[in-house]
């Protein structure tokens, strides 16, 4: 099973992808809160978007997200490392995503 550490090194990776000027330009204006939620590790973090397209990640939760993503830390990391489809994940119901259709389209490329 993964560790906390390896959810959030790679859910970092995704906050790191908002240092890249392409990014931030398509992301600007975009302010929004996703909660990943990790039963299986009974871990919660907040990857937080501002309105200039900056990024934070830290553990814990907030009361209303814009969008919330609860999967098992080893269906996460399949799914970061190209292993797992997420389609087939969702489908299955390993992966529930909660949010409306164009935040998720548009956050779909981050991972």
């Amino acid at each position: 099973m993964p560790t906390k550490e390896q959810v959030f090194n790679s859910l970092d990776e995704v906050r790191r992808k908002f240092e890249d000027p392409g990014v931030k330009e398509k992301f600007k204006g975009f302010k929004r809160d996703i909660q990943f939620k990790f039963p299986d590790l009974n871990a919660e973090y907040v990857l937080s978007i501002s309105e200039d397209a900056t990024a934070t990640l830290k553990e814990g939760s907030v009361e209303k997200p814009s969008v919330v993503v609860e999967t098992d830390s080893a269906t996460f990391l399949g799914i970061r490392n190209r292993t797992i489809s997420a389609m087939q994940a969702y489908t299955s119901g390993r992966l529930k995503v909660k949010g409306v259709m164009p935040d998720l389209l548009k956050l779909q490329k981050l991972l």
